[in-house]
């Protein structure tokens, strides 16, 4: 959904000027009068608060429709502060209608005209204007506008209400893009604002915004407390007159602030509330959804009159022309009378054809739009199924692959259990690899998840992971890290641990009896950002440059090398995901010879002691006599569960299902509970809501098959501790019951 800038509609009520004339809703006959009356200033700026009024109740079409109209009467009376501002509200409705093109066109031009025009204020306000265009999908685009405004603001008179919108825009901005330390000065200059202009007599939606913006700074800061106390403080300044939106990001940030110190009753509390304003958002949407559909067809429709429109005024032109010649000779005025006469009946015959073939296929491009939008959703919810029943026979494949590895009285069998387990993990493999090709191609998943992490780890793990291909290929593996590349580097951990163990494991899949070089060189730095080249290098068969191109498509693979396992998804996966990262893959291969895969990107110098500590095992006998149920609806998922268990001397019960694992922990003591989720007669997430409401202590660890958008938001608020996805490794599972042992 487009985000609605608050902020944005305050600040154009704010500029508006007072006015004593009251419009009803637009009507038909309205518009049509709009068409051929010619409007005074006053009439004009009467319409200023409709337009506001229609903006928030969606009502996108109208704007689209009449502005037009009232900016050409605005600019035929050379008012053109007034034109500028009724351009404003028409982007800010083309951003709306998701026609993010449109809006920054109109407002670039707009930005143009006050630059010749010497208008400073004009100009800071379509660069706010440009900030809000690219607020979702472009921040750091959006960033760069609000501090053109801020600069501009400087020569600007009465220029408050501009700092104040650019500073809380600014700080909000850098709040997305989880920078708080950069969000924080400019949320403060924003705040110093408040004392100094009443607003119109709006200044406590302003405040109510500050304070929200402030709970979430703190709340990235890993300070709890104070943003606990910014957010209520937003809420009760903002009361119910607060925009849903903001309202319900408050209540999310509360419920993250409670869960980190652990007061499960308040999260629970605040949980409802919560989920009844998401519902009621979600039901707003759908109508908002529907304006737009209609919003959309209106601006095509739109387009078309400007088109039409621009034809009329050529044949106007043509026709003063033609009206000089008859004053020459009334013969020539006859004849070019009747050929005019001619071409103009053509003329509109041929364009309201046009018109009417246009918008029949608008009628067929949003029924098209609708059926893929359907069906997208319908695929979305088929990878998830597929996803879970998949997991969940391989969970006990691999499980008890890995059991039986272990048991002394199978040493005879294992190289039979290696392959079964390596078969197990090639399919566990391709599910990833198809739900991952999903998912960066959706608006979440391009999502960045910054953290600050340790390369020379992350490669090492990743060897870790390569070594059995490696050994069964006899493949060497060698990594290469410039010293110059700092110890810790902030950026997305996992994307481009994806990205390289993709790289390195074809690497291996298609190499025998070589070796596998990985290689991270820094070739710039500037300031914190470091620009890292990345090297993945094989000595397998090469790839022949026709084939080249080919094996970044979806599926494919080169000719030469069909005989390997593989799936054709892990380079278009790496192509998507360095997209996101702003980088792009590149290849030298020679056939025999091998390849040479390479990227580079930027990553910012991290801070060590914000460095996630690394699983340690150790200690396994801390875990021995301790007692665990296990609560799983598939029974070779509990065999599995148990004899993992039970190797390391850890007692358990089982439950089939959550109520009965309720009625078990309220007679029972376990030190922790394995939790599945998706489960008859009771679910893993309504069984550890009701166990939160007699046991707030025992940790609870969701052991589930199903991959979540957001898994610690979406389980932590359920009572939820940790989770692990299945299959799993034993050694990460240990080490998850080690830490909260501790």
């Amino acid at each position: 959904m487009v985000r609605q800038s608050v902020l944005f509609l305050l600040f154009f009520l704010i500029l508006q000027p007072a006015v004593s004339y009251s419009q009803e809703k637009f009507s038909q006959e309205d518009i049509l009068m709009l068409q051929e009356k010619e409007l005074t200033k006053d009439e004009i700026n009467s319409y200023l608060p409709l337009i506001l009024e229609l903006f928030n109740e969606s009502s996108y079409e109208k704007i689209i429709e009449v502005s037009p109209y009232l900016i050409e009467n605005a600019q035929r009376l050379e008012e053109q502060a007034l034109a500028a501002r009724l351009r404003s509200a028409l982007g800010n409705a083309f951003i709306q209608v998701d026609n993010i093109h449109g809006a920054e066109e109109l407002f670039t031009k707009g930005l143009e005209e006050r630059r010749q025009a010497s208008d400073t204020f004009g100009m800071v306000s379509a660069y706010i204007n440009l900030g809000n265009t690219f607020f979702e999908q472009e921040p750091q685009r959006a960033i760069e506008y609000f501090e053109k405004s801020l600069e501009l603001s400087q020569e600007v008179a009465d220029n408050t209400v501009a700092y104040f919108v650019a500073y809380n825009n600014l700080a909000e901005l850098y709040v997305t893009i989880n920078k708080p330390d950069r969000a924080q000065p400019y949320l403060n200059k924003a705040k110093d604002l408040l004392e100094l202009h009443d607003f119109n007599g709006r200044k406590q939606n302003f405040e109510s915004t500050v304070y929200y913006v402030q709970g979430a700074i703190h709340l990235l800061q890993d300070k709890p407390r104070e943003a606990i106390t910014a957010i209520k403080k937003s809420m009760e300044i903002g009361g119910e007159k607060q925009d849903d939106n903001y309202k319900i990001n408050n209540y999310k940030n509360l419920m993250q602030a409670y869960e980190s110190l652990g007061m499960y009753r308040e999260i629970n509390e605040v949980r409802k509330v919560y989920d009844a304003l998401v519902e009621k958002r979600y039901e707003s949407n759908k109508i908002k959804q529907e304006k737009n559909a209609t919003s959309r067809f209106n601006l095509n429709k739109y387009k078309q009159e400007l088109r039409a429109s621009k034809l009329e005024n050529d044949l106007a032109a043509q026709t003063a022309q033609k009206n000089n010649l008859l004053l020459k000779t009334t013969l020539a005025i006859g004849a070019i009378l009747l050929i005019l006469i001619g071409s103009l009946l053509y003329g509109r015959s041929k364009r309201n054809k046009l018109l009417q073939n246009l918008r029949a296929k608008n009628r067929q491009y949003l029924e098209a739009k609708k059926r893929s939008q359907k069906l997208a959703s319908s695929n979305t919810k088929f990878l998830s199924t597929i996803s879970h029943e998949l997991r969940t026979p391989l969970y006990g494949i691999i499980g008890l692959s890995s059991v039986f590895l272990e048991d002394p009285a199978l040493k005879s069998h294992n190289d039979d259990l290696k392959s079964l387990k390596f078969s197990a993990d090639y399919l566990l493999a391709l599910v990833n690899d198809i739900l991952s090709l999903n998912k960066y191609g959706s608006k979440e998943g391009e999502r960045l998840q910054m953290s600050n992490f340790s390369l020379d780890r992350l490669i090492h793990h990743i060897g870790q992971n390569l070594e059995f291909i490696n050994k069964k290929n006899n493949n060497s593996f060698h990594s290469i890290i410039d010293p110059e590349i700092p110890n810790t580097l902030y950026g997305d951990k996992t994307k481009i641990s994806q990205v390289l163990m993709n790289l390195m494991s074809n690497a291996s899949k298609f190499t025998e009896d070589g070796s596998i070089t990985i290689k991270a060189t820094l070739k710039k730095q500037v300031g914190k950002v470091n620009s890292i080249l990345f090297e993945v290098k094989d000595t397998g068969q090469g790839i022949p440059e026709e084939e080249q191109a080919n094996i970044f498509n979806e599926f494919a693979q080169a000719e030469n090398l069909t005989t390997q396992d593989g799936t054709g998804l892990g380079l278009p996966i790496v192509n998507k995901i360095l997209k996101i990262l702003g980088s792009k893959l590149s290849l030298e291969s020679s056939p025999n010879k091998g390849s040479n895969f390479y990227f580079e990107i930027d990553l910012e110098t991290g801070s060590e002691e914000h460095v996630e500590a690394p699983f340690e095992i150790s200690g396994y006998d801390k875990l021995k006599e301790k007692k665990i149920l296990i609560v799983d609806d598939n029974k070779i998922n509990q065999v599995v569960t148990k004899k993992v268990l039970e190797q390391y001397g850890i007692k358990n019960n089982t439950a089939s299902n959550g109520l009965e694992a309720v009625s078990m922990v309220q007679e029972n003591t376990y030190d922790f509970i394995l939790m599945d989720i998706n489960m008859p007669v009771m679910n893993g997430i309504d069984a550890s809501v009701a166990i939160r409401e007699f046991n707030t202590t025992t940790p609870i660890i969701a052991l589930t098959a199903t991959n979540y958008n957001n898994q610690s938001n979406e389980l932590g608020k359920h009572g939820i501790d940790d989770s692990i996805l299945k299959p799993y490794k034993t050694e990460k599972l240990l080490a998850l019951l080690l830490h909260h042992l501790s």
